[in-house]
């Protein structure tokens, strides 16, 4: 079930969204409305409820759905967001927080059902864990949370968002655990998560948290034909 939490302070708006939901109920989807950025903030805080995707309305009073969505990053939210909005002038500011797509007022079902789909494929992408073995115990890591492989020596290290993990497995045991669609080998050494990869400068492919990796030539330009398939899917 994809849950949605969307966040807008016009009711017109939220009663064209609740329309669209109505006629798209053969997707497994459910949706909670919540009229202002601190009402959903105090629920999410009280509460602790999750949601996979979020949709903000990015004009409100009070808080704006931009200043709503980077609170939320701040606080370790990992989930979509999408914005409802008419406006282009933030677009570029809107990449700033991670946006997973927009959607132009006055919403539709096509579009709706686009963000939908594309959602659910998304978190079907990311959702399975990566298992491995160190000092004889087990350990389980969400592949939504690693950054990127390195091997060094016999030795290989798991970048994650939160931490490190050290583990004694071959690149080819490593990869035949990945999605070839989301993970992809750029060195010897190397194998990104291109849901964290900022950017191509160069020969380095720079990642979330700021490193800097090396992009061997045999790699390079493999590279870039997958990133830009992981794109595509993604648009």
């Amino acid at each position: 079930m994809l849950k949605v939490a969307v966040c807008d302070d016009s009711r017109m708006d939220v009663e064209r969204l609740e329309a669209i939901f109505d006629k798209l109920s053969c997707y497994p989807v459910s949706y909670d409305v919540y009229f202002s950025a601190e009402e959903l903030l105090k629920c999410i805080s009280l509460n602790r409820e999750l949601y996979h995707l979020y949709i903000f309305d990015i004009e409100m009073p009070g808080m704006t759905g931009l200043e709503l969505a980077k609170k939320m990053r701040e606080s370790g939210v990992k989930a979509l967001f999408v914005f409802l909005t008419g406006y282009t002038q933030y677009v570029m500011e809107a990449f700033d927080v991670f946006t997973f797509d927009f959607i132009p007022k006055p919403a539709t079902i096509e579009k709706l059902e686009s963000v939908i789909i594309k959602a659910m494929d998304y978190l079907d992408m990311v959702k399975q864990d990566f298992v491995f073995q160190f000092c004889k115990k087990q350990f389980r890591v969400s592949c939504v949370d690693i950054l990127y492989f390195e091997k060094k020596g016999r030795q290989a290290v798991i970048h994650t968002i939160p931490e490190d993990f050290k583990m004694n497995m071959t690149v080819s045991e490593i990869l035949e655990q990945l999605d070839e669609r989301v993970f992809v080998q750029i060195h010897a050494s190397y194998i990104v998560n291109m849901e964290h990869l900022r950017s191509i400068e160069g020969d380095e492919a720079v990642m979330d948290n700021g490193d800097r990796l090396l992009i061997s030539r045999s790699h390079k330009q493999g590279l870039k034909e997958r990133h830009m398939e992981f794109v595509r899917r993604m648009v």
